[in-house]
């Protein structure tokens, strides 16, 4: 892979910040979703990581909304 810019090598090879890795990607009612985890018992939808379309009217999985924990499948 070859990368062309301008910005520095420590830059765009740097380590993700902390909160990148409260970044997860699960199902939650058979609907892919990335989530960001908010502490204690709940994730909050950042992204639907579906391609059909159903799915990005369904209110229950909107960015924005928590979900609590318990919830995820493997």
């Amino acid at each position: 892979m070859t990368i062309y810019t301008i910005v520095p090598e420590e830059q765009v090879f740097a380590e993700a910040p902390p909160s990148l890795s409260q970044v997860f990607e699960v199902q939650y009612q058979g609907v892919p979703l990335q989530v960001n985890y908010q502490g204690g018992r709940a994730f909050r939808v950042d992204r639907i990581l579906s391609t059909d379309p159903a799915d990005y009217m369904n209110q229950s999985v909107q960015p924005g909304v928590f979900l609590p924990v318990i919830h995820f499948e493997n």
